[in-house]
């Protein structure tokens, strides 16, 4: 039994998810300084690389605090324990990796590396303006979206993050970040089954959609 209006405890539930992409932000911004005080400003194809990948990261986390902030009512919600902690843990766990020892240096792995991210980041922007005010980490239903990246597969925000996560395990290249990697991955396969459930219970048309539409990978998965 809530002890808060739905419309009031909805807002209380966004806090901890807007402030801790806050701190992300503040911290990559941070980040990104330091990278500019100790990297001279050149036309060089590896600078403009790791730049792009954290300008972008910077602005992907800035949207996601944005869209949390004014995102709609959920219509729907998975039930239960399961769904909340695999999107918690789907949420955090791929971050264990950054507290992992750095692999050494080589120019070209780590222009691969950038390469990833910053493609991986443009297309979370790219899915999240698509998601708008839907956006949810919990599995709720709010709008269905079937356009844009939403037309070629099912989760193409989840696809995008695991582009970035591929490009943020090549920093590290060890059997540590290769299992922070699969257990991250298997808790966002999670995250996609309780999101779908609650879309097909709420969206009669989603069944259609699902069936013409891959999850992750078209023609494949």
């Amino acid at each position: 039994m809530k002890l808060l209006p739905e419309s009031s405890y909805d807002k209380l539930m966004r806090l901890p998810v807007v402030l801790l992409f806050a701190f992300l932000s503040f911290r990559e911004i941070s980040f990104l300084r330091d990278f500019l005080e100790n990297n001279p400003v050149q036309a060089d194809v590896h600078f403009i690389a790791a730049l792009s990948a954290r300008v972008s990261l910077i602005l992907f986390l800035l949207l996601l605090v944005a869209l949390n902030l004014v995102r709609s009512k959920p219509v729907n919600k998975a039930q239960g324990w399961q769904p909340k902690i695999s999107a918690l843990l789907g949420l955090t766990v791929g971050s264990l990796m950054l507290f992992l020892q750095r692999a050494d240096a080589s120019p070209w792995v780590d222009l691969i590396s950038a390469l990833l991210l910053f493609v991986g980041n443009y297309l979370c922007i790219v899915a999240l303006l698509h998601l708008g005010r839907s956006i949810s980490v919990m599995a709720e239903a709010r709008r269905l979206i079937t356009s844009g990246p939403y037309s070629l597969v099912r989760h193409p925000l989840y696809f995008a993050e695991e582009i970035a996560m591929l490009g943020t395990f090549l920093i590290f290249r060890s059997w540590a970040a290769a299992a922070i990697l699969c257990i991250h991955f298997a808790f966002q396969v999670q995250r996609m089954l309780n999101e779908e459930r609650v879309l097909c219970e709420t969206f009669p048309e989603y069944q259609s959609y699902k069936q013409q539409t891959a999850r992750l990978i078209p023609g494949l998965w």
